[in-house]
C-alpha cells in the first residue's frame, strides 16, 4: 500500500535554459544570454508534432537513449503562450522481471508518460517544467532533447529553479549545520572554533525568534545569496557562537521537522535538485492523471511560485 501511495503522488519541478559564456571578471558567475524567437520555434515545432517515432527502429531507439529525440504526444497552447503537452521519458539499463511478460532485458526501451509545460520568457529564457509520478521523471531526458534541439555556437546551461519557503512548507526549523571558512588575510578576533569547521545551531538554544529569522531567509525567494549570507551571519554572532563576515559562510543546512519527521533543506551550498511542487490531480487505476488537471496545477504552479523568482 505505501508504494502505490508513493507512486499515486504528482509533483511537478522547473527549471530554464540559457546560453552561457565565461566572465572573465567573475568567474562564478557566467554570462548569461537568451534565445531568440527564432531559436526556440525549433522547439515548438518538435514537440507540437505528434507522429509516432518507429520505436522497432534501432536508430530511434539509439537516438532516444541517447537524449536527442522523445516521443512527444498531445500538444496545446495555452494562453497564446505557454506550450502543455505529453513526453515519454526513456528507462533502460537494469533488467527487471514482470510477472506477465517475463524478464525484461537491460537493453529494451521502456517508456512511461509525464507531462510537461515550456515558454520562452521575455528575457529569451526557455522555462521548463517537468511532472513526476512518485519518484519517476525525466528531466534529463527533456533537457537533453531541449538541448539538442537549440544547439549552436554557444554553451546551453540547464538551471534548477528551488523555492526555500516552499520546500520548508508547514514545518518549523529547529536546527542549522552552517559550514565557513575565515579569510587568512582576516585577523582572527575569537578563535574558539579556528577558522574553518562546521557549527550547528539549535533553535531550543537559540531563543524564540529561531524559526522566524530562518523564514526570513526562504523568503529571499529571488536567490539572492548575499542577503542569504548577510541573514545567516548576523543569526551566529547573534547567538555568541563566534563571530563571521558575510563572505565566511560557504555553506549552510537547515533541519526542518514536519509531523514529527526531519528533512533536510539547503539554504546555501551546492544543491541541483529543484524543488518539486505537489499538485492537486486525481489519479486513475492505472495510475495516470487526468491530463486537464495536470494542466491547471501546472499552470497555477509556474505563476504562483515561479515566476516570482524570476521576475
Amino acid at each position: 500500500m505505501a508504494k502505490r501511495s508513493r507512486n499515486s503522488l504528482v509533483t511537478t519541478s522547473f527549471h530554464y535554459l540559457v546560453k552561457t559564456a565565461p566572465n572573465e571578471d567573475d568567474p562564478d558567475n557566467p554570462i548569461e544570454a537568451g534565445f531568440t524567437v527564432e531559436e526556440f520555434e525549433r522547439v515548438v515545432d518538435r514537440i507540437s508534432d505528434q507522429t509516432p517515432l518507429n520505436e522497432q527502429d534501432p536508430d530511434v531507439i539509439t537516438r532516444i537513449k541517447g537524449g536527442t529525440d522523445l516521443p512527444f504526444g498531445e500538444h496545446e497552447i495555452v494562453d497564446g503562450s505557454i506550450h502543455f503537452g505529453r513526453f515519454d521519458g526513456a528507462y533502460y539499463g537494469q533488467q527487471f522481471r514482470n510477472n506477465l511478460l517475463g524478464v525484461i532485458s537491460a537493453d529494451s526501451l521502456n517508456l512511461r508518460p509525464f507531462h510537461y509545460l515550456i515558454t520562452r520568457l521575455r528575457d529569451g529564457k526557455i522555462l521548463v517544467g517537468v511532472t513526476y509520478h512518485g519518484q519517476f521523471g525525466d528531466y534529463e531526458g527533456m533537457s537533453s532533447c531541449l538541448m539538442h534541439l537549440l544547439r549552436g555556437n554557444y554553451t546551453i546551461t540547464s538551471r534548477t529553479l528551488r523555492s526555500l519557503a516552499g520546500e520548508i512548507g508547514n514545518g518549523v526549523p529547529v536546527e542549522l549545520k552552517l559550514t565557513y571558512r575565515k579569510s587568512d588575510e582576516r585577523p582572527e578576533r575569537r578563535n574558539l572554533f579556528g577558522r574553518s569547521g562546521v557549527v550547528a545551531i539549535k533553535g531550543t538554544e537559540f531563543g524564540d525568534d529561531f524559526a522566524e529569522q530562518v523564514g526570513d531567509i526562504a523568503r529571499q525567494v529571488r536567490g539572492d545569496v548575499g542577503r542569504r549570507k548577510q541573514i545567516l551571519s548576523q543569526i551566529v554572532n547573534n547567538g555568541e557562537l563566534l563571530e563571521l563576515d558575510d563572505d565566511d559562510i560557504i555553506g549552510c543546512t537547515a533541519i526542518v521537522r514536519e509531523n514529527g519527521r526531519n528533512r533536510t533543506i539547503y539554504l546555501l551550498g551546492e544543491n541541483n535538485f529543484a524543488t518539486k511542487f505537489a499538485l492537486i490531480v486525481d489519479v486513475d487505476g492505472n495510475g495516470v492523471p487526468r491530463q486537464n488537471q495536470v494542466k491547471d496545477e501546472m499552470v497555477r504552479i509556474m505563476r504562483e511560485k515561479i515566476m516570482p523568482m524570476l521576475n
